[in-house]
């Protein structure tokens, strides 16, 4: 397959990495593309992410219609890909998010070895803290 690439409106490259990841997941985009045809009046941004998806296997696409429905009014501030994936994810039907999601089981374990759960939390991504990464090598 060929695929092209998209615009940057300005420093929307943050933006363009994380619709360009959603592209190629392709459970993401099946669930974009059934969502958009058995709702085609509902608020979730799949339309937009469909016809952008659509635009994409055919030539260089731009995202006019992503950023305004996203809500950025200034495409020149540089942002956060993590946030904007949260964002893009939030925005999406349950099908196509729920791709993405997954359920983080918290442990909390006391000094004196008494045992403390906190339950589990759903997360769209996962923060790694690596310490003193430059020491050593780290696998995930």
């Amino acid at each position: 397959n060929t695929y092209h690439g998209l615009i940057n409106q300005g420093s929307t490259c943050y933006l363009n990495s994380v619709l360009q990841v959603l592209f190629m997941t392709e459970d993401f985009r099946d669930a974009v593309t059934r969502n958009s045809k058995e709702n085609p009046h509902t608020e979730f941004l799949d339309h937009h992410l469909k016809a952008l998806f659509d635009d994409l296997h055919n030539y260089t696409a731009n995202t006019y219609k992503i950023t305004q429905k996203l809500g950025i009014d200034n495409v020149y501030e540089q942002r956060d890909a993590a946030e904007y994936f949260e964002r893009v994810l939030r925005m999406t039907s349950t099908d196509a998010s729920k791709i993405f999601h997954g359920q983080l089981a918290n442990k909390t374990t006391c000094s004196k070895g008494h045992i403390q759960t906190d339950g589990d939390a759903p997360f769209w991504h996962l923060p790694l803290s690596l310490v003193d990464y430059c020491s050593k090598d780290y696998s995930v």
